[in-house]
Parts: structure tokens; C-alpha cells; sequence
């Protein structure tokens, strides 16, 4: 997994996974549980993979 600050808009990133992505919300902010979901999603994954 990778975290690409540079790539994104304003404070936004980008999330790889294999060849997988999904856009990170405010690099700086938590972000709630629904998002988080959707975003491992994305990606392939789910929560109890990154436990």
C-alpha cells in the first residue's frame, strides 16, 4: 500500500493498492467510518485487513 501526497487535489491523495486506487480525503482530518469502507472498497480490501 501506498500514500501519494503529491497527487491529488489541495490536500488530497492518493491511496495505491497493486493497481488499484482511491482519492484520500483532507491528508490532515480524520475521516468517519462510511468513508473508510467505501475507500478499502475501492481498493480491494476491507477493514479486517488493515487491523
Amino acid at each position: 500500500m501506498e500514500l501519494v501526497k503529491s497527487h491529488g487535489k489541495g490536500s488530497h491523495g492518493t491511496l495505491r493498492f497493486g493497481d488499484k486506487k482511491t482519492t484520500m480525503k483532507d491528508l490532515k482530518k480524520e475521516i468517519g467510518s462510511g468513508l473508510l469502507k467505501v475507500m478499502l472498497m475501492r481498493i480491494g480490501l476491507e477493514i479486517k485487513d488493515i487491523k
